[in-house]
């Protein structure tokens, strides 16, 4: 499907155009030095949404009785198909995510993290949207204009056996990632500030909708930030182990491991406002099936705005798109609100 330039040229586009436009505003001479970002945002691959997928996140943690929320919601479109004498990749619909993640400061550089999620898909009503969007933009299409508009289809096969199918128009819970942070470096002079992490993924989906993995996923990383003036940088290391469902290994499908990367940018634009960039990579979710639309992996670039609200809350909308253009989604809208208490 290729497209990868196009795609860059694309988003750095959507970047600088929300950056003309705040400057018609004016930037701030000495802007308030608070972070906003990163976007913590999470590549909505269908067949993965079943598996722990690290998001970025603060290095800094709450201290002890503080506590940091996010609920954000986010949709992306699909349309990734294909079909070979192996199996089948049917990606094609609409899907919504919707979270609560409650970050809860236990002191002594110690936090621990709960994050219950809703899934929702559907055939939606966004193609012929799509469809504009890449005839301006000359991005593929992987073939969305020679199928028929607002279709819904979402498995993945092998072999004539189902390893994966997601139910359509049902509000589905997902499983619950529990995750506990530690600091493990303060920022200071010359360094940044540094946080390891663990998750649990608690099966508390529905494998047979589609919506849990019936199994308990793990995953260990790190986490950092370093601010520098009007700039804060961050980035995450994760690997998450993957307990393979029964119906995956069924259709002669592992999954096992998988490796996440990811790093942003985030520029202060005012005392209330802040551009952010973003890249998120994530590697093949199995190279069993040889179809791109699973064994390729997904490089996730997001272009947003980060408001304050109040003191202690702000709103984060961004766009993201696979530069690969072969496995994630064709875009996705993030909004995300965040607050402290």
């Amino acid at each position: 499907m290729g497209g990868g330039p196009r795609a860059i040229r694309v988003v750095a586009s959507a970047w600088l155009a929300v950056a003309g436009l705040l400057a018609c505003a004016g930037p701030s001479a000495d802007p308030v030095q608070r972070v906003r970002g990163p976007i913590a945002a999470r590549v909505l691959q269908p067949a993965a949404l079943i598996f722990p997928a690290p998001r970025p996140s603060r290095a800094k943690l709450p201290e002890r009785g503080d506590s940091r929320a996010l609920v954000d919601l986010q949709y992306s479109s699909i349309f990734e198909r294909r079909t070979s004498v192996e199996g089948a990749a049917k990606f094609d619909g609409e899907i919504a995510r919707l979270a609560a993640h409650l970050l809860l400061g236990a002191g002594d550089g110690v936090a621990f993290a709960l994050e219950p999620t809703l899934l929702f898909a559907t055939s939606g009503f966004l193609d012929s949207t799509i469809d504009a969007f890449h005839q301006m933009t000359g991005l593929p299409g992987g073939g969305r204009e020679n199928f028929p508009r607002d279709q819904y289809s979402m498995s993945l096969e092998r072999g004539g056996v189902t390893a994966w199918s997601l139910d359509e128009d049902q509000v589905l819970v997902g499983d619950l990632p529990v995750t506990g942070m530690v600091t493990v470096l303060e920022e200071g002079p010359g360094q940044p500030e540094v946080a390891a992490r663990v998750m649990v993924e608690v099966p508390t989906g529905d494998e047979s909708s589609g919506s849990g993995s019936g199994g308990w996923d793990t995953a260990a990383g790190v986490v950092f930030e370093k601010s520098a003036g009007r700039w804060t940088w961050s980035g995450h290391l994760d690997g998450v182990r993957v307990d393979t469902p029964r119906a995956f290994l069924d259709a002669g499908l592992d999954v096992d491991f998988l490796l996440f990367a990811g790093a942003g940018a985030e520029y202060r634009w005012s005392d209330r406002t802040s551009l952010l960039l973003q890249l998120q990579y994530r590697s093949p979710l199995t190279e069993d099936l040889p179809l791109e639309e699973i064994d390729r992996e997904i490089l996730d670039l997001g272009v947003g705005v980060a408001h304050d609200l109040t003191r202690e809350s702000a709103l984060t909308i961004s766009f993201h798109e696979d530069v690969v253009a072969a496995a994630g989604p064709d875009f996705t809208l993030y909004f995300g609100l965040t607050f402290g208490f």
